[in-house]
């Protein structure tokens, strides 16, 4: 099986880290904000959902998919849901103190596409996510997002990909948004391949122009990524990425402590992903994570380790 390209994004896991108001922790909402940008490193990217939908007869699925080879189709539908736990060593994203805590999250979603040629598709796609704390209520917090997307294959097993992502943050508790971004990317990746495809590497670069509310979270980010895989078998493959990521803050007066603020994030994850059954994936995982911050919150670090399963349904 080979795997297709932007392997380091198509990690079928979620993951999602708290903060508090006191103490060493930072705010709820900021939080909120950059646990959306650390789930990147642990959801399935646009890739890695086309693969899903439309796998090549010569090349097989991407990571993360895993499903048996078909006859290319113009068009698909997937309905899919996801269950699952994992453990963090820094629920409060402090930079002392830690705090652990065992989170479960839940998710259920679509997705569409239709393929223009052998080169060009598009897709569409809309899920929603909760997440629940042990030991931190406080956090819990419901997420809708909704994304379209178009991608081609350039020589040289290049791919480029523009899109449109939304994302909504709703609290379950005060049946109120407290965030929401308008967020169109571009991303160019490249893929190799070894051993008779059983090992690919891949890297690339992706660019996000962000507009929130609150405006103050507005910002541009530069993500860099990295990532090597290996199939043991058919069904059975192990991956290891690096991710770094740049925000980039407007400043919006009247000059305050946060102006200025950069978020420089770096992430290690290696996770293994089994598919027993054609519609069923088992994922267990670790990640690291390290926040370089700038004229903001503190600077934290954490590490996570847990399990997922996810069906699929493919029309």
């Amino acid at each position: 099986m080979r795997i297709r390209n932007n392997v380091f994004y198509s990690l079928f896991f979620g993951l999602w880290v708290g903060v508090t108001v006191l103490g060493w922790g930072q705010t709820p909402n900021d939080a909120r904000v950059q646990s959306q940008e650390l789930q990147k490193v642990t959801s399935p990217s646009q890739d890695t959902r086309d693969a899903m939908g439309w796998p090549k007869e010569e090349e097989g699925d991407e990571f993360g998919s895993l499903v048996e080879l078909k006859k290319t189709k113009n068009w698909f539908l997937m309905p899919y849901a996801s269950a699952e736990g994992y453990w963090t060593s820094n629920v409060l994203l402090a930079n002392s103190g830690e705090k652990g805590d065992s989170v479960f999250t839940e998710t259920q979603g679509i997705l569409a596409g239709y393929r223009f040629s052998s080169d060009w598709n598009i897709s569409a796609g809309y899920s929603y996510q909760l997440f629940r704390y042990a030991e931190n209520p406080l956090l819990d917090v419901d997420s809708h997002n909704a994304n379209f997307s178009s991608s081609y294959q350039l020589p040289w097993d290049f791919q480029a990909s523009v899109g449109l992502n939304g994302l909504w943050l709703d609290s379950p508790d005060q049946k109120a948004q407290v965030y929401r971004e308008n967020n169109p990317y571009l991303t160019l990746t490249q893929t190799h391949y070894f051993l008779q495809d059983r090992l690919t590497w891949n890297y690339g670069y992706q660019f996000d122009k962000k507009w929130a509310h609150p405006i103050g979270y507005d910002r541009i980010e530069h993500s860099v990524f990295t990532g090597v895989s290996y199939s043991w078998l058919s069904n059975l493959t192990t991956q290891l990425g690096l991710r770094q990521n740049w925000q980039f803050y407007d400043f919006r007066p009247p000059e305050a402590p946060v102006n200025g603020r950069q978020e420089w994030v770096s992430s290690v994850v290696l996770q293994t992903v089994w598919q027993p059954l054609s519609f069923l994936q088992v994922t267990a995982y670790g990640l690291t994570v390290y926040d370089n911050s700038v004229n903001a919150a503190f600077d934290y670090k954490l590490a996570n380790c847990g399990g997922n399963l996810r069906f699929f349904w493919r029309f």
